[in-house]
């Protein structure tokens, strides 16, 4: 097996294994939201990650171009407060299954941008597969229940959180071309996302109730939630972006809703009903179709 052989499949399981870990932790994430609220959670969970990779790794990252710092600034901003921020906000205003169908749409957003600044030229297997994974969402949100309900607002916030991660996937890919290390670089755009998240505290109920985290069970998730969801992940998704690229590593942001819905079976004992079944195999079937043409461009 050659280089460059090794080299796209270990990116493949990089950006597999940080939206595997992303959707198997919404046990933990629903635990503590009885505890906290979508903002106290995404500041502690974040100041906690970035903690984390600072005691790993306590050196100051040397930035080859000055300039470059705009770029962890923005993915801070995009990444990690907007998407966050806006999808928690977007959850309490629609539901639930709206919200996840739309941020499903961030690999769209992650090709849209890739095209406009000219990174990565349009292909038609992308849309094609797009369009049968967000059918195949669709189904695995609403599972046959008629519950679609549009609330303006809520979905727009949604939107803006799609686009929000859609964006940093780009952005991010002008940080890994630099070859800068994963942690620093990881923990520096980490820093910058709670930065921008202090504005909110005007807008929004900030008050932790630290006393819960004496708790063995919330300290336990809160730990594993910063160490894999706001740390780990992190890393592994910027690896996976530095070696196969950005829409490619978004292509497996499709497969989140079919990975909750099998660690949902294993962990809380959910039923799967043939629907969902349909809908897990249209999910998969738009991955591959996404990644075939993908293939054909490897050098």
């Amino acid at each position: 097996m050659n280089f460059v052989k090794t080299k796209y499949l270990l990116g493949h399981f990089f950006a597999f294994l940080s939206v595997f870990f992303w959707s198997s932790l919404y046990v933990s994430t629903k635990i503590l939201l009885e505890e906290f609220s979508p903002l106290e959670l995404l500041v502690l969970q974040f100041v906690f990650g970035y903690l984390f990779l600072l005691i790993i790794k306590p050196k100051r990252l040397i930035l080859e171009d000055k300039k470059d710092e705009l770029y962890f600034v923005l993915c801070g901003l995009t990444g990690i407060t907007i998407y966050n921020l806006f999808l928690n906000l977007a959850i309490d205003y629609s539901l639930a299954s709206n919200v996840s169908v739309i941020i499903a749409a961030a690999p769209l957003f992650t090709g849209i941008f890739s095209f406009l600044l000219r990174i990565d030229k349009p292909y038609i297997n992308f849309f094609i597969g797009f369009i049968i994974s967000i059918v195949g969402i669709i189904i695995l949100s609403f599972n046959g229940k008629i519950e679609l309900q549009l609330n303006p607002l809520g979905d727009i916030m949604a939107i803006i959180s799609s686009m929000g991660w859609g964006l940093y996937s780009v952005l991010i890919t002008k940080i890994t071309e630099r070859n800068y290390d994963v942690i620093l670089s990881t923990r520096k755009v980490i820093f910058y996302g709670i930065i921008f998240m202090i504005p909110s505290f005007f807008f929004l109920d900030f008050s932790p109730n630290f006393k819960s985290l004496t708790k063995p069970i919330i300290l336990f998730n809160m730990i594993f939630v910063a160490v894999f969801a706001s740390g780990i992940c992190f890393i592994i998704w910027n690896k996976a972006t530095s070696l196969i690229g950005a829409i490619k590593t978004n292509i497996y942001v499709y497969l989140t809703p079919v990975i909750t819905i099998i660690v949902s079976i294993i962990v809380l004992k959910e039923k799967i009903t043939l629907i969902a079944l349909l809908g897990m195999f249209l999910t998969l079937l738009g991955v591959i179709i996404s990644e075939l043409r993908l293939k054909k461009n490897i050098k």
